[in-house]
């Protein structure tokens, strides 16, 4: 089943109903991201175990531990953070939990949704002032970051707690938003680097900016030194099985993925002004993740897995190009500009290759 088109029909002709549907703005919006939000959810939980490459495994997981002792749990955080053996034992806290409520997989995959799309939903609706942009926003998603919910259940996991973080940090609530990205980190490690947001947001617009410029600079050295920069943040976890990555000969080769990723990037810079930033904490809010998503994105020239270390800034193009639209363009050429934009990313998804989707009642596993 091509799950994408489906989708973007979905996503497309329900904007437009309420677009074009009588009433205030702020209903209509809330509905929207609740219909979408949840149509992605379940895509996410009803898929076949075979649908994206680490469900499989997650899978075998999940059948062959259930028995584990709490006792084993909080035993795992001392083989974690003392011995340097095993990994993100609050994966096992938070699968442990669940399986109080269910033994089956797929329910198993509806509450790790949850802490991934619930605060997705809130950001794109407290972030968007209209439904164009999370049109876009939504349709960004599934032309890019679509695998992010259906592939790394930890790390999709951890990205939501940075989502939350997200959502402190808007309300200046510094330490909440400290303990969702150390929640996150005891999930997947790689959460921790989540940690230069709420440092960067001090910095002054003008700072920013400058950082920012810099940052495309360092393109051509990531890509060229991927290998030895991922050995080197391996470095400060203690953990042989995240040095794999810096080993790999996966090579990921998405060209396409980081020229759009580098251009929207300085699609941004361009377009949101210093003065913008100043005057709104929102987007300075946002504005801090376009330096590292600039660094991080090339991360998958090294190995296709390396989108997830990216992923948890580049999600935030869902909010930044529809901010940067808005700060160029005028109300009449705005809707054109969108349209063009979804319809090349429409074209580019489609152009990639034709997503296998399975719900997990038509396919049964290889195992």
């Amino acid at each position: 089943m091509n799950i994408k088109l489906f989708l973007f029909f979905v996503i497309i002709a329900l904007g437009l109903i309420l677009t074009m549907t009588k009433g205030p703005n702020e209903p209509k919006r809330k509905w929207y991201v609740i219909i979408v939000i949840t149509l992605l959810i379940l895509e996410s939980c009803l898929r076949s175990v075979d649908v994206g490459p680490d469900t499989i495994h997650y899978y075998t997981d999940f059948i062959h531990y259930s028995n584990l002792s709490w006792a084993d749990v909080w035993a795992s955080f001392g083989d974690a953070y003392v011995k340097g053996e095993g990994k993100d034992p609050g994966y096992l806290v938070f699968k442990q939990i669940a399986l109080l409520f269910t033994s089956n997989f797929n329910v198993f995959l509806f509450f790790c949704a949850l802490p991934f799309f619930v605060p997705l939903g809130m950001l794109l609706y407290r972030f968007s002032s209209s439904i164009p942009q999370l049109i876009f926003a939504f349709t960004l998603y599934v032309a890019l970051f679509h695998i992010v919910a259906l592939s790394g259940i930890r790390q999709q996991i951890a990205t939501g707690f940075c989502f939350m973080a997200v959502l402190q940090l808007d309300k200046e609530k510094i330490w909440k938003s400290l303990l969702c990205i150390a929640l996150g980190a005891t999930i997947h490690v790689s959460a921790l680097i989540f940690l230069v947001v709420p440092i960067l947001k001090m910095a002054s617009p003008r700072l920013i900016k400058s950082i920012h410029f810099s940052s495309f600079f360092t393109i051509p050295f990531v890509i060229a030194f991927a290998a030895p920069i991922m050995a080197l943040l391996a470095s400060f976890l203690a953990n042989d099985y995240y040095s794999s990555y810096a080993e790999s000969e996966s090579k990921g080769g998405a060209f396409t993925y980081i020229a759009l990723m580098e251009l929207l990037s300085l699609f941004c810079y361009f377009s949101i002004k210093k003065n913008e930033i100043a005057v709104s904490e929102r987007i300075k809010l946002l504005y801090v993740m376009l330096p590292m998503l600039t660094m991080t994105a090339p991360l998958i020239s090294l190995n296709g897995a390396m989108i997830r270390l990216g992923q948890y800034f580049t999600l935030y193009m869902m909010l930044l190009v529809p901010i940067a639209i808005d700060s160029i363009s005028k109300n009449r050429d705005r809707n054109f500009i969108y349209a063009g934009m979804i319809l090349a990313l429409i074209y580019l998804s489609l152009r990639s290759g034709e997503f296998d989707y399975y719900f997990f009642w038509q396919q049964e596993s290889v195992l």
